[in-house]
């Protein structure tokens, strides 16, 4: 059921996907998860889902990778750099940026969200196998992702709303400019 994108989605190659191919990629990686997923649910016996486990995990891995390149980077274009971008794409480092951002754009936030996400992806990326022995903490894992899933939607929208504004307040003043020539 692999196809192929794996060497596509190798570190090096990320940063020079265009927005579309990376949207494209991590949709086509959201699939492949959530079909990993009904695998392991669909399961007849203990053995045979962990035996599934490490693909799903591969694929927990993937996706969430290439989530947070394309926030990283949305974020990077949006918001002032408080914090270094990340040297690699490892999921870890590119959580760690973006958790950061977040946090110095709103140091008073007491929702708890972003600490709850991030005790998500430390447990999802410290998973083993036979974590997932069980369908219910397959299940629960399932749902933790969709809660990460949440918090990534919500961060790519507030850059992409800031990008927003900003592309029309250059647009704004560079009518203003031309009206006043």
């Amino acid at each position: 059921m692999d196809d192929g994108c794996d060497a596509e989605d190798a570190p090096g190659a990320l940063p020079d996907l265009t927005g579309y191919e990376l949207w494209d990629r991590t949709q086509r990686a959201g699939e492949q998860v959530a079909a990993a997923y009904k695998r392991m649910i669909g399961a007849r016996s203990t053995p045979a889902r962990v035996a599934m486990a490490p693909e799903f995990l591969r694929r927990v891995r993937q996706l969430l990778t290439l989530r947070l390149v394309a926030i990283a980077a949305d974020r990077r274009r949006a918001f002032p750099p408080r914090v270094p971008p990340a040297g690699n794409h490892g999921v870890a480092v590119l959580w760690a940026e973006v958790f950061w951002s977040a946090r110095a754009r709103s140091p008073d936030d007491d929702s708890g969200v972003l600490q709850a996400t991030d005790v998500s992806i430390r447990g999802l990326l410290s998973l083993e196998p036979s974590d997932l022995a069980d369908p219910g903490m397959v299940r629960a894992w399932w749902e933790r992702l969709e809660l990460v899933e949440e918090t990534f939607d919500g961060l790519e929208m507030e850059a992409q709303a800031t990008l927003e504004g900003l592309q029309a307040a250059v647009e704004h003043e560079q009518q203003v400019r031309r009206k006043a020539h």
